[in-house]
């Protein structure tokens, strides 16, 4: 039957997710922190070149982004396996995928570092540190509140940059106080976890498997379907 947003149980559902598919998420996370890692420390620690260097932090840009598409879109097959059965290739991101979250990326980051530099031409006082305090947290809730709708979006729909952006705005604007509700939940939970290294081990993959749950549960929100993710957990 048909079930509107609701936050407790879009938490209830991703730790079901994350119990039932704990060794395979886990396997997945270590091999990204190990490769993610692994190529970290090589471009910080063993490149001297400046220009070698820099290709190799794009390198470890699109290496992260490809990762994190991949994560949700392993996320998608785990919710929908009660359906069908899903291989290590399914869960590999397309190519047009990786290359709009990428653009869509470096075009919001493009914007945020213009804004910012803007500002700084303004010169000192209280209007300019309004404005960079402003935009600031403008750019930080556009990242956190919205771009993971976005790469949902892109991952499940194969969407475009700009298209995803559309499509996030108008899938939470019914929902927005209880997808803000669940957006505090999630800032508290990293908040916490950043505490240790173990903690933002575990809370990363479970705060991405809340994002799709809650971007699959606000499709359905909008939809006068069955919601089969809730049916089947």
């Amino acid at each position: 039957m048909y079930h509107p947003f609701s936050v407790t149980e879009t938490l209830s559902i991703a730790w079901h997710i994350l119990k039932k598919n704990f060794a395979t998420i886990a396997v997945y996370t270590l091999i990204v922190f190990v490769v993610v890692g692994g190529f970290g420390f090589v471009i910080y620690n063993l490149l001297n070149d400046e220009v070698l260097t820099s290709i190799g932090v794009v390198l470890l840009l699109i290496c992260i982004s490809f990762f994190f598409l991949g994560f949700i879109k392993l996320i998608f097959q785990l919710i929908d396996k009660e359906f069908y059965d899903f291989g290590f290739g399914d869960v590999m991101p397309k190519l047009k995928m990786l290359l709009s979250y990428i653009v869509l990326l470096v075009i919001v980051s493009t914007i945020a570092v213009f804004m910012t530099n803007g500002i700084k031409y303004l010169g000192d006082g209280i209007v300019p540190s309004i404005l960079g305090i402003g935009i600031f947290f403008i750019i930080q809730f556009f990242f956190l509140f919205y771009f993971p709708i976005c790469a949902c979006f892109i991952v499940d729909d194969q969407s475009g940059p700009f298209e995803s952006v559309a499509q996030s705005f108008n899938l939470i604007k019914g929902n927005f106080v209880k997808y803000f509700l669940l957006f505090l939940l999630i800032e508290v939970m990293v908040l916490i976890g950043s505490l240790t290294r173990i903690g933002m081990i575990f809370v990363i993959p479970f705060v991405n498997i809340l994002l799709v749950v809650a971007y699959r549960k606000l499709v359905y929100s909008h939809l006068d379907v069955d919601d089969d993710i809730t049916e089947t957990v």
